[in-house]
């Protein structure tokens, strides 16, 4: 395998301690010359706090320390063991080696250091020569098996340099270079991905689509990770997963149990295979945050009240259905207790399927515990089969389209053939396999204690971010001022068990207790009335933070500050949050996260409410902003648009005309399909909004936020008295008042400043 591009490094901690120009020094330094001499890349540290920042930092293939202290020193000292748990749970079967001489005897008897040292040599008996040697052929056995299954193969056959007679055309990217645009595409990505961009006639690698080869090995491999019975790497994103697995599931006029907080490639499968769907409806609260469902809805007397209401003839006690899906976790970041969900909806369907594409670290962390879909041991797994979807380029760390589908077989499981044809359908015959390398990746890098290691990164981050923004709205509230607040409880549990404020508490405590982060039935903080007990939790990574506007009914104050103009400020400074309503602005913390950019963060936020409260020019602060619309914003501080922007929300109120429109299921004229079916047969027009009373939409109509269907294709607007138009009209208002800051609606279109809705012809 060809590491030209990537040499082997070592990292070498001469200690702080060591006498310079002691034998033990000369030594050491002989020991890097022979390393360098044999191509190593050496990284020296002279403290353990500096090898400690380069493990966190880089990867190395092996770590050698040089000890030079006495007996006393020894026997007092933990922080070499200290480090090498380090270097453990970040890269695990780093080879350690250890030179020594004085008190050689007290650190061979030091059992926690030896346990975690492979070789230990004196420098007085072993020559440079010798020690590098095995140095050099420890790194090569960890760099061969280090590699998933399907990255090795592919840089082993990168090796062979090739020369193609089939596709792609581009042939190593050499087609690239023969222009000047094509050279410049080249040299930006560079020439490894070129020389990786394979064809299928590759057999020694395998295929994606029949699973083999080294295909199959990594895909083996993500299953014993993630804890399933098979995984199929996908390459489509999580849109192509989901819908792989209901064109598995359903036939025409089978039922689906579904998730209204569902994302469209839900609704795709619904139109791809004529079910028939009965919703289950999530909460809301008054910030526009999505809740979970209700037990008493995925109840079975819940599921056969839904479809008696949809006039769908359903009994689970005669055929089940063939398919149930739940959003877990919810853009929002609240998890279902998934074990509760699984039995419930067990009654009524064989087969679930939790879209968990924001969530695919949960197995890999204890604070997660029993709140997705792929628990504990899959041979324990009884009860109908579960399907998990996981965005492996979402929270994870791949390129963008990968995903996994994970399954459990259980009651009405799919064989691997049957299945296999659907996953046919959704997977391209020519896959990128840079893509497939990066899923492979992605999984390895769970593996072991790294995933723990990683999620505990992420998870400390967000809460450490958490109570800063805490600390500092208490700080301004306490002068009468305002400030962010982040959504989350105000009282937890110390690991004493002491109830304490959240920002008091330490850090330990709210990255383990589970209970924490629970939403319990009675808190205000939350805003969701009547939830039901031990149902979910707030996944700590994913932020909310409130801005004033609204107090713990809902209720207007006398003053607020609209998010969509924080937002606005904080794009300007290149952040950009992942969701923006009313009065929330949320943020996703990911393994990418450092504290610089968590600190940049809040800077940001301070500058925003400093020029806020100065009512800053927005000429100065905003200045694309006014150049798009002077005759609006010219003349206007930041403040006075805040101002603007707040008494349009109180006037209109639109998050309230949203939840209504969320919280009631419009009528269904027709399936999905057969709504789709008008689409291709050209029988649709564009209706504007005032004159949507009665028509069926020929598609779904999704606001962004929250990015859920509002309507679903097939369903009727119904009266004059619509959430659905009269939230349509509030856009309408919104934008004509407030040029630049739009919302995006899918599956409408906006003619001369009117919403347009795709609808069947009468």
């Amino acid at each position: 395998m060809n590491n030209s591009t990537n040499k082997m490094r070592a990292l070498v901690i001469e200690h702080q301690n060591i006498i310079p120009n002691s034998y033990a020094d000369r030594a050491t330094k002989s020991l890097i010359k022979e390393l360098s001499d044999r191509t190593i890349e050496i990284v020296t540290a002279t403290s353990y706090e500096d090898a400690r920042a380069v493990i966190m930092a880089s990867q190395i293939d092996s770590l050698v320390l040089a000890l030079d202290k006495t007996e006393e020193q020894i026997v007092n000292s933990h922080e070499e063991v200290d480090l090498l748990a380090a270097l453990q749970a970040r890269q695990a079967e780093v080879p350690v080696f250890l030179l020594a001489e004085r008190a050689r005897t007290s650190i061979l008897n030091n059992r926690q250091l030896m346990e975690r040292v492979d070789e230990c040599y004196s420098v007085l008996e072993d020559t440079a020569d010798f020690v590098a040697g095995r140095i050099v052929a420890a790194m090569r056995r960890y760099r061969s098996q280090v590699l998933p299954p399907f990255m090795k193969a592919m840089m082993h056959y990168n090796d062979i340099h090739e020369y193609s007679w089939s596709a792609p055309g581009h042939q190593g990217g050499i087609g690239f270079t023969k222009t000047p645009a094509g050279n410049q595409f080249y040299k930006f990505f560079g020439e490894n991905l070129f020389r990786t961009d394979m064809g299928i006639e590759r057999a020694s690698l395998g295929s994606l689509l029949d699973h083999s080869g080294a295909f199959k090995d990594s895909e083996v491999e993500a299953s014993k990770i993630f804890g399933a019975h098979q995984s199929y790497s996908g390459i489509v994103g999580t849109s192509g997963s989901n819908r792989t697995i209901m064109q598995a599931c359903l036939k025409d006029d089978d039922i689906a149990i579904i998730d209204r907080n569902c994302h469209k490639s839900i609704e795709q499968g619904l139109i791809l295979t004529g079910a028939r769907p009965i919703y289950m409806v999530p909460s809301r609260n008054c910030y526009g945050i999505i809740g979970p469902i209700s037990q008493a809805q995925m109840s079975k007397e819940g599921i056969a009240k839904k479809a008696d209401a949809a006039e769908i003839p359903f009994n689970a006690d005669e055929k089940k259905a063939s398919y149930a899906v739940v959003t877990n976790c919810t853009y929002d970041g609240l998890c279902y207790h998934s074990e509760v969900t699984e039995s419930l909806l067990a009654d009524s369907s064989s087969r679930i399927h939790m879209d968990e594409a924001w969530f695919g670290y949960a197995r890999f962390n204890p604070i997660y515990k029993g709140h997705f879909a792929m628990r504990g041991d899959a041979k324990d797994h009884e009860g109908p089969t579960v399907f998990a979807t996981h965005s492996t380029h979402k929270l994870l760390n791949a390129l963008s389209q990968a995903s996994y589908i994970h399954v459990r077989n259980g009651e009405d499981a799919i064989d691997f053939n049957r299945f296999n044809q659907a996953y046919m359908m959704h997977t391209s015959t020519s896959p990128l396999y840079a893509i497939c390398a990066s899923n492979d990746i992605a999984a390895n890098m769970m593996k072991g204690e790294s995933g723990k290691t990683l999620t505990d990164e992420v998870n400390r981050e967000a809460i450490i971010f958490r109570q800063n923004m805490r600390q500092l709205f208490n700080d301004y509230t306490s002068e009468n001022d305002w400030f962010f607040k982040p959504w989350n409880a105000e009282t937890v549990t110390e690991t004493n068990g002491d109830k304490v404020k959240f920002e008091d508490a330490s850090v330990e405590a709210l990255m383990t207790i589970q209970e924490n982060w629970k939403l319990n039935p009675g808190d205000k903080w939350h805003g969701f009335d009547g939830i039901d007990n031990d149902w979910c939790m707030l996944d700590p990574i994913k932020v909310s933070l409130l801005t004033p506007g609204l107090d713990d009914k809902g209720e207007f104050l006398e003053t607020g500050v609209p998010a969509a103009l924080v937002t606005a400020y904080l794009s300007r400074f290149g952040i950009v949050p992942t969701r923006t309503t009313d009065f929330q602005v949320m943020f996703l913390f990911s393994m990418g996260i450092t504290k610089g950019k968590r600190d940049t963060l809040i800077n940001t936020l301070l500058s925003f409410k400093r020029h806020y409260d100065a009512n800053a020019s927005l000429e100065t602060i905003l200045p694309e902003l006014v150049e798009s619309a002077p005759e609006v914003y010219k003349g206007l501080g930041l403040k006075d648009l805040g101002n603007q922007m707040f008494e349009y929300l109180v006037r209109h109120n639109p998050s309230q005309v949203l939840n209504k429109a969320y919280s009631t299921l419009p009528e269904m004229d027709m399936k999905p399909r057969t709504a789709y079916q008008h689409i291709v047969s050209n029988e649709v027009e564009l209706v504007p909004s005032d004159k949507l009373e009665g028509r069926v939409a020929a598609h779904s109509v999704i606001p962004y936020p929250p990015g859920i269907p509002m309507l679903m294709g097939g369903e009727n607007f119904g009266d004059e008295t619509s959430p659905q138009i009269q939230y349509l009209k509030a856009l309408e208002a919104w934008d004509a008042e407030f040029p630049g800051f739009e919302h995006e609606t899918e599956g409408a279109e906006i003619e001369n400043g009117k919403y347009h809705v795709l609808c069947i012809k009468k």
